[in-house]
């Protein structure tokens, strides 16, 4: 009687050749760790040592476990009619569905690499079970003449939660490597010399690299669970984890990975099992490929413009839900016409999908929210399958439309509507109940049997028939859908339209503004309007009793007066009407108005009254004094008359435009009467010749309905347009704000809600990063302090070694005085006031930034003043708030060159502390805050510099004011630098006793 030979290239067949590749394996290995009740399953691929780490704690395996289960191919543990017990289920969870099966999942290992480093520790209830240890070379079973029985797998076992070595590895390699010399006479040579030189260089060493790598499952303690650490990896496993080129496409590892539970649908049950793929890059630096933000959310589902869910019963018959556009659910049914009254082959299941429009003019989706979801559709948008709501692969693939969408969509999308790529969704199977969808050997998907045909034909006929019903251009319950796009496309036609105008006017108004400001800068209208003053008061001194009359003098002063009103006119800006503006434009427009009223107060009013007296003494030299009151007089009528020309053209102009809109309102009112007129006399006549004597009643009340049918929807027509009119003439016409008013309110309230709403997220996520840093540095410092003294025995002792020291302890003061700028974080640090003194903060900013001093050669100059100031206050308040004016200062000195307005040559670089009675003083020789920013660097959120947060000084200025302290900024002065003054706290009992 013969009987088959097992060949140890069966398991290489069952392994490496069945699996499609390295996304499809770590998926296999996430459902073995889901059969093990593991609550996570965590992996690590670190690039630089081409290692890739798998860990999971769920139930583990005894070494029992490990060689009748995992060293035993296609197992039947996991099938009711098993040979073998099913394995251990975890009490203290409830039960999982099963998804593995054909007890050759753990084979996909060889996919991931050749060589593997397994170790398990089984869940005990006294935690006593020992970690079992197994190191594999895949390439053995490829060795041709060898049978399984031939081959020698090493295992070991260490006490409880101890793990293995590098001595132990070791060990486990000689061991392995004195089996294959033992096959070296019946197999081929080559191969087993190629197996024994990867193992030489197996570098593995589980003990150490547990303190290393990034927290995760761990066998140590009551750790339990299986880890797989495999090295080297295959080189398709960076190329399948890396991006494949395109901006619109997720890598082959996140099309695999993603959405491993059903996590899309709103209400959806917990995941059993987290899981994260740690993508490190190198230098720390590593990324979350298949992180919960990558996959898609239940709000993006809720959000979308139309959300369908229900249930295919039994027979394929469907009832379920659909809300279009955000309106209201509706139940609704799909009959699938191939029932022939007998259940199905595939068994009922559920499906819940949402659907974006694909374009934007069409989809109800801010603007924003519908680029960032149209994003995350065209890289894993989809129908995603899952089974007892684990996923099945590759369905979700947006690569993998087996349900043939895209090609109906290319024949007419009209007709057939969905996109597969504008959808996520997820069709939801259970084992028990569709049993008959089997799914391959290699993991790509359910076999083509009958029970699969029928499967798509159904959800085939599901998305022909929903489109015709719902979506389709004259289908039954199509109106709400074709009315709501119809709305949309108009209101972002009207949006876009609107945007394109607001956008030249703010482009307008922008440049007005930087054309102040530079005029500012460069002290143009200073210098214009002192160049006027100078000419005309020049051309006065010229000017004698014998050449000279009171027209020459008016002619003059004219002229005086028209030149400085230019000047003054070229730095006004007019606002445009009903336009919001965003916060920059609204933070240059509060400093403009600011600047504005400087330049008025300071050099055009004195520049004119300048002008005034020059003239007056003028006219008393020359001996005019007597015609000075008519040559005024006539001054002031000629203002007079231009003024009320000027008005009087305005009124012209308005009167005009009124009664431009006066006949075009009463002849809009005269057509829409005589549209109404029109339309009744045709339907009158439609009716003489339609209603027949000879008709029936019947007949003659059709008639009679479309008539008047057709005279109401006229007549509503043109109703609107005069409501619409009246409410335009009412808005004009009333007190209180202008619509363009409130429109111009709105959209800056609008934009100002936005930056908002973005620096609130922004503050959020730097206040948890902070929150977590602080955290844990306060422990993790301490345990430095007390190493670093501890090594001065050692430094005493050891001359060479004392080098090495002093560098390391000068390294970490200086690492740990920027530690201390937390201290304003946790004030249990400096709960007490004390007497601050400026040398003290002088000190501790020459300690701290000493090395940025050197860096960017910037002098610090401290005057006698500030060195002898004595305050009373919190360390942790004055010492950051120097830190910041101090630190902004070192930067503007080497970035700011740039800003310097008419300089030739370049300044030394200075920072001077200064003091006076009642305020500090910190000032710089760079190029100043710009007139511009001088209201904006205190508001949180504002900066110039490339990348900063702008909350430096917003957060200094609040924390001093807390303390009584008030932070401010001089003007800007050309050439000066920056000043800041922080003004001590007022002293109320000094007062009363004065």
């Amino acid at each position: 009687m013969a009987k088959f030979g097992i060949g140890a290239r069966a398991v290489d067949l069952l392994g490496r050749q069945q699996v499609a590749g390295t996304p499809t394996a770590i998926s296999e290995l996430f459902k073995n760790a889901h059969d093990a009740y593991a609550k996570t399953m965590v992996v690590d691929f670190y690039r630089v040592r081409n290692l890739l780490i798998l860990r999971d704690d769920g139930m583990g395996m005894s070494r029992k476990d490990f060689e009748t289960r995992w060293l035993t191919a296609a197992t039947d543990s996991k099938r009711a009619t098993g040979y073998l017990p099913p394995p251990d289920t975890d009490p203290d969870q409830p039960p999982r569905p099963v998804m593995g099966e054909k007890g050759i999942g753990r084979l996909a290992i060889a996919v991931l690499g050749k060589q593997v480093l397994v170790l398990t520790r089984k869940k005990t209830a006294d935690n006593s079970a020992p970690v079992v240890a197994a190191l594999l070379h895949w390439d053995i079973f490829s060795l041709p003449n060898v049978q399984l029985g031939d081959l020698d797998i090493p295992l070991r076992e260490l006490e409880q939660g101890v793990l293995p070595d590098r001595s132990i590895v070791a060990d486990m390699v000689e061991e392995s490597a004195r089996n294959l010399e033992t096959l070296r006479s019946q197999t081929d040579g080559l191969l087993i010399d190629g197996i024994l030189a990867d193992l030489r260089t197996f570098d593995v060493d589980p003990a150490v690299l547990v303190e290393a790598i990034m927290p995760g499952p761990d066998m140590r303690g009551t750790g339990h669970g299986t880890h797989f650490y495999i090295s080297p990896t295959n080189e398709t496993l960076a190329l399948d984890v890396d991006e494949v080129g395109d901006a619109d496409k997720a890598t082959p590892m996140q099309k695999a990975l993603l959405g491993f539970s059903n996590t899309i649908v709103p209400g959806h049950e917990m995941p059993p099992m987290k899981t994260a793929f740690r993508d490190h890059k190198g230098g720390g630096i590593w990324d979350d490929i298949i992180g919960s933000n990558n996959f898609f959310l239940p709000e993006d589902f809720e959000k979308s413009d139309h959300q369908i869910s229900g249930a295919f019963d039994e027979f394929g018959q469907f009832s379920g839900r659909i809300k279009v556009f955000g309106g209201e659910t509706r139940a609704f049914g799909i009959h699938w016409p191939n029932g022939r009254a007998q259940p199905t082959r595939c068994g009922p299941f559920r499906i819940s999908f949402a659907y974006v429009q694909g374009k934007a003019s069409e989809s109800s989706l801010p603007r924003g929210d519908w680029a960032e979801m149209s994003e995350k559709l065209n890289k894993i948008g989809g129908l995603y399958l899952y089974r007892d709501n684990i996923r099945i692969l590759p369905y979700g693939d947006s690569d993998y439309d087996f349900l043939d969408i895209e090609r109906r969509r290319t024949k007419s999308a009209g007709y057939y509507f969905f996109s597969y790529r504008r959808m996520m969704g997820v069709i939801e199977t259970t084992r028990r109940e569709n049993s008959r969808l089997v799914e391959k050997a290699g993991r790509e998907g359910f076999q083509a049997n009958a029970a699969y045909k029928e499967f798509r034909n159904i959800l085939e006929n599901f998305f022909i028939q929903l489109a015709a019903e719902f979506f389709r251009e004259g289908g039954t319950s199509s109106d709400e859908f074709q009315a709501l796009k119809e709305e949309n496309a108009k209101n972002f036609e009207i949006l876009r339209k609107r945007e394109q105008q607001v956008a030249s006017q703010r482009k307008k108004l922008s440049d007005g503004l930087n054309r102040f400001f530079e005029g500012i800068q460069e002290n143009s209208y200073q210098d214009t309007a002192k160049a006027v003053v100078d000419e005309i008061e020049a051309r006065l001194a010229l000017l004698t009793e014998d050449d000279v009359d009171a027209v020459d003098i008016r002619m003059l002063e004219r002229k005086a007066l028209a030149d400085l009103s230019a000047v003054s006119e070229r730095s006004r800006i007019v606002r445009p009407r009903a336009v919001g503006l965003t916060k920059e434009l609204s933070r240059q427009w509060a400093s403009y108005e600011a600047q504005r009223r400087r330049l008025e107060e300071e050099t055009f009013n004195p520049s004119l009254e300048q002008i005034r007296q020059s003239f007056a003494s003028a006219i008393e030299r020359l001996g005019l004094a007597s015609q000075a009151r008519q040559m005024a007089y006539e001054t002031i009528s000629e203002l007079t008359s231009e003024r009320e020309r000027f008005v009087r053209k305005l009124s012209t102009e308005v009167r005009s435009d009124a009664d431009g809109f006066h006949e075009r309102a009463i002849q809009l009112t005269k057509d829409s009467i005589r549209s109404v007129r029109t339309t009744i006399e045709s339907k009158l006549i439609d009716f003489e010749r339609q209603a027949m004597a000879d008709m029936d009643a019947d007949a003659i009340s059709r008639v009679q309905a479309n008539i008047e049918t057709e005279i109401r929807q006229e007549t509503d027509r043109q109703a609107e347009l005069l409501r619409r009119l009246a409410d335009h003439i009412a808005s004009v016409s009333v007190e209180g704000p202008s619509r363009d008013e409130l429109l111009t309110a709105m959209e800056t309230d609008l934009e100002d809600r936005r930056d908002r709403e973005e620096q609130s997220l922004r503050l959020a996520q730097m206040g948890q990063a902070v929150g977590i840093v602080h955290h844990e540095f306060g422990a993790a410092i301490r345990s430095v302090r007390r190493n670093v003294r501890q090594l001065a025995t050692w430094a005493d002792r050891n001359e060479k070694f004392r080098i090495v020291y002093n560098e390391l302890t000068e390294s970490y003061a200086h690492l740990d005085s920027y530690l201390s700028l937390f201290a304003p974080l946790n004030r249990g640090l400096s709960q007490t006031k004390r007497i601050v003194r400026g040398a003290e903060i002088a000190s501790y900013l020459t300690e701290l930034l000493g090395d940025r001093f050197r860096r960017h050669e910037v002098e610090l100059i401290i005057t006698d003043s500030f060195k002898d100031l004595e305050v009373e206050s919190y360390v942790s308040t004055l010492y950051p708030a120097f830190v910041n004016l101090v630190d902004n200062a070192i930067y503007w000195l080497e970035h700011g060159r740039h800003l310097r307005v008419g300089e030739e040559v370049s300044k030394r670089k200075t920072i001077t502390l200064d003091a006076t009675e009642r305020a500090m003083i910190v000032s710089d020789s760079g190029p100043g805050v710009l007139p511009e920013d001088e209201l904006s660097v205190f508001q949180s959120g504002y900066s110039r510099k490339p990348g900063g947060t702008g909350l430096g000084l917003s957060i200094t200025r609040d924390v001093l004011e807390r303390e009584g302290f008030k932070l401010s900024l001089y003007p800007y002065r050309r050439g000066q630098g920056a000043t800041f003054s922080i003004d001590l706290p007022h002293d109320d009992t000094q007062e009363e006793d004065a």
